[in-house]
């Protein structure tokens, strides 16, 4: 007797043509604001991260142009967003270490293809600020979208 219970396959999400991409409508529902990233990160480097003006947009819906960053792995819950690409992970490359400016995405649908390294993305999802643990340890941001989509640029 096979007691192995057996996982229904999630249907991937498809926009463009592009695996794991927000469906139209569901992109139209999620409208929101710009956030720039000069708004959001008003100084970084040697004295830290302070959030700027955006901080007011906190709990909102706000949409975030940026690059997807090589994914840890291939389906996930979440990946990073930062301003500028990154061609490899800072987990892959001892050498690297993550920018203090980068957004750590929750996706609204969790578990779908998110491997679309260095692609420019536009995403909406609900601003949280505060320093927090990201979904992995070492990794740790100071913004997050939160119930995101995403759709390539």
């Amino acid at each position: 007797m096979d007691f192995r219970l057996a996982r229904a396959p999630r249907p991937p999400l498809r926009a463009h043509g592009v695996l794991g991409a927000a469906p139209a409508a569901d992109w139209a529902a999620a409208a929101a604001e710009p956030v720039e990233w000069e708004d959001l990160f008003a100084l970084t480097g040697l004295l830290g991260v302070e959030i700027g003006p955006a901080a007011a947009r906190a709990g909102e819906v706000v949409e975030m142009r940026g690059h997807m960053t090589p994914p840890m792995v291939a389906e996930a819950a979440y990946f990073v967003l930062s301003r500028d690409p990154m061609p490899e992970c800072p987990f892959c490359a001892p050498s690297l270490s993550w920018p203090d400016d980068i957004v750590v995405v929750h996706l609204r649908a969790p578990g779908v293809d998110i491997d679309h390294p260095l692609r420019p993305v536009l995403v909406r999802g609900v601003l949280l600020l505060g320093e927090e643990p990201g979904p992995v340890p070492g990794l740790s941001s100071h913004a997050r979208l939160d119930a995101a989509l995403w759709q390539p640029l």
